[in-house]
């Protein structure tokens, strides 16, 4: 129950009880001073009637005595009149009946107006002729008892009614910052760090907002300083520290992230010749200076869509999207230029050579590397500096091969589920336990050779069979599940195309129901690169799972992918981090602090933490001490 309705009740009780109260000696006061009226009145009627009757006595049947008391009696006040003589012979009596009418039975039985009756002696001359007694009639005194009690009730129920609008008005008013500093103390704990403007006039209220203003802002700043300190590690990993160029684990996420979404491009493998002339040449500080120039000459090449890297040692590549035959011919020709007026300044006329490989949807990342290699070893067949383009070869099947593939597998349900990375939770050492593992899906060609998932999905949503195919694999996992006696926590992997898709969410949640599994073992996931593409649509599609009562996973998060701040208008429940995020941390001098931070904000804003495939023995424990929610080996 609410504060307010519980401080409503209580002092409802109070007033009521003070109303009761009084009501109750307000009209016992009422009712006596009734009965004091009743008596005086009854014995001045008793003594003025006598001394009227006094001289007419003389002849006890002398009519007038009647006649003068039916008068008076004929008012209604009296319940009772008797005229007697000296020896207490009734002479006359006039009475009326015991009927109160208008007045209800309860009233009477517990507000009784006792009857009253006076006595007045009738002298004649000096002797005593008789006396008169006079009995009071009720009804008057019950008739005015309760048209006072309808009338008092009346207007304590008008003051108490205004009393209790008075007080809900006044509690609205002290309670509503209540309200406030929930609100705030909810923002807090989903990550928005709002303050009050307008602080509450209570002083005590007034108090706790200043503190909750207080706390909000400081963990705001932390958790800003957290993230600018994030971005500077971040971007630190990403980086080769000499040239400052992109390093290679990065041009492996941005090759594999283009083949995903189904982009066309070009890549350049640059290779240094024979830098060990160089060295002998000019000094090994020259070496350096000559990469850093070549690095600088990369970053200012004027093409749009291309990012530059440099891989290890002598080994360099330009990644370019969205680009044709020639422009790669002019972005290789450009870099001739460069590797020529280097060349001149360091005497090695015939300094680097370049392979070149296309790479589109349905390119195999594996073929890639062996295919540049290959590229630039034709390349040094050719003259100083050159450049080699091999097109079309990083594919096993063609488009339609593809398509084929993917409806047979359909029609057929020949894709296999596999639960893997297991995940389990090590706060308590002794007992591990699971929280999560993974769907994963293997699909072969007609050879029996397993296929890219990656490309097998990417080339379905090229054919618009990637909802289809979501269907088929989701379906698959959940008799899975129905046929496990303890069903434990599955993460299914979704494409983009699919959590965007009405039709795609109304079919998930009647399924859902209809499987019998219980939602909160399922956990649907969107890799964060493509989450990233439209943060919207997997907001919406998270909210969507969470009305279900499921959860929603980003998988090889990273910071860079998506800010850590923006988690928080995510509604996800988990991050799934990126692999080399957790490769070799204590040899890394950025690692450490950059999952420490990420793990921190984290928490803050109640994210669950995993890491997968962990497989050197320091690494796994560097995690399990910092917590995280699950490990997978």
């Amino acid at each position: 129950m609410s504060l307010s309705k519980q401080l409503l009740i209580l002092l409802t009780l109070i007033f009521l009880i003070v109303f009761s109260v009084n009501f109750v000696m307000s009209m016992d006061n009422i009712r006596s001073y009734l009965q004091g009226e009743s008596e005086v009145h009854v014995q001045d009627t008793a003594t003025s009637l006598g001394l009227s009757l006094s001289p007419h006595m003389a002849d006890e049947t002398d009519p007038i005595l009647r006649t003068m008391m039916n008068a008076i009696f004929d008012t209604g006040y009296y319940k009772e009149m008797r005229l007697l003589d000296v020896d207490d012979n009734e002479l006359v009596r006039l009475t009326n009946p015991d009927e109160v009418r208008g007045v209800p039975d309860w009233l009477i039985r517990f507000l009784p107006i006792e009857t009253v009756t006076a006595v007045s002696e009738i002298s004649t001359g000096w002797n005593i002729a008789g006396t008169l007694h006079v009995t009071s009639n009720p009804g008057y005194g019950y008739l005015k008892l309760y048209e006072q009690f309808k009338s008092t009730l009346k207007f304590s129920l008008l003051i108490l009614l205004g009393a209790i609008l008075l007080l809900l008005i006044v509690l609205r008013m002290t309670l509503r910052p209540l309200k406030d500093i929930t609100k705030q103390a909810d923002d807090i704990s989903a990550g928005k760090f709002t303050v009050i403007d307008d602080l509450p006039w209570t002083k005590e209220v007034r108090s706790v907002a200043k503190s909750m203003n207080s706390m909000s802002t400081k963990i705001g700043k932390t958790i800003h300083h957290l993230n600018a300190r994030l971005d500077k590690l971040n971007d630190n990993l990403n980086r080769d520290p000499l040239t400052n160029l992109l390093n290679q684990q990065t041009f492996n996420v941005d090759i594999k992230q283009a083949l995903s979404i189904g982009e066309f491009g070009h890549v350049i493998y640059i290779k240094f010749d024979d830098l060990s002339a160089v060295v002998k040449n000019h000094g090994k500080q020259a070496v350096d200076e000559l990469l850093q120039a070549f690095a600088s000459q990369l970053r200012q090449l004027p093409f749009t869509n291309t990012r530059s890297y440099r891989w290890y040692g002598s080994e360099f590549a330009v990644l370019t999207t969205d680009s044709n035959i020639d422009d790669i011919t002019l972005i290789a020709g450009q870099i001739q230029s460069i590797a020529s007026e280097l060349g001149q300044q360091y005497d090695q006329s015939d300094l680097l050579h370049m392979g070149i490989v296309s790479f589109e949807r349905s390119s195999e990342f594996e073929r890639l590397m062996p295919a540049l290699v290959e590229a630039y070893e034709q390349a040094r067949l050719i003259e100083a500096n050159a450049f080699y383009i091999k097109e079309n070869i990083l594919s096993s099947m063609t488009e339609m091969s593809w398509k084929a593939t993917i409806e047979q597998v359909i029609k057929t349900d020949s894709a296999v589920i596999t639960f893997t990375n297991q995940a389990y939770n090590y706060s308590d050492t002794a007992k591990p336990h699971l929280v999560m593992r993974e769907a994963f899906t293997e699909v072969r060609d007609g050879n029996g050779d397993l296929l890219p998932i990656g490309t097998l999905f990417s080339m379905a949503e090229a054919f618009d069979l990637v909802e289809t195919l979501d269907k088929h694999i989701v379906q698959k996992v959940l008799k899975l599940m129905q046929q496990e006696a303890e069903p434990a926590p599955v993460t299914i992997n979704l494409s983009l195309a699919s959590i965007a898709s009405a039709d795609f969410k109304q079919w998930l949640g009647k399924e859902v129901i209809q499987s019998g599994i219980s939602p909160a073992l399922l956990a649907f996931s969107v890799t964060a690169y493509a989450a990233a593409k439209d943060l919207d649509t997997f907001t919406n599609f998270s909210i969507f799972v969470r009305q279900l009562g499921a959860h929603s996973l980003l998988k090889r998060y990273s910071s860079d992918v998506i800010p850590v701040n923006l988690l928080k208008d995510l509604h996800i429940d988990y991050i799934r981090l990126a692999r080399d995020l957790t490769t070799e941390i204590r040899s890394n001098t950025s690692k450490p602090d950059l999952l420490d931070i990420i793990q921190e904000i984290a928490r803050l804003i109640e994210v669950r933490v995993l890491a997968e495939s962990v497989q050197d023995e320091e690494d796994f424990l560097w995690l399990q001490q910092a917590g995280l929610f699950g490990i997978s080996r």
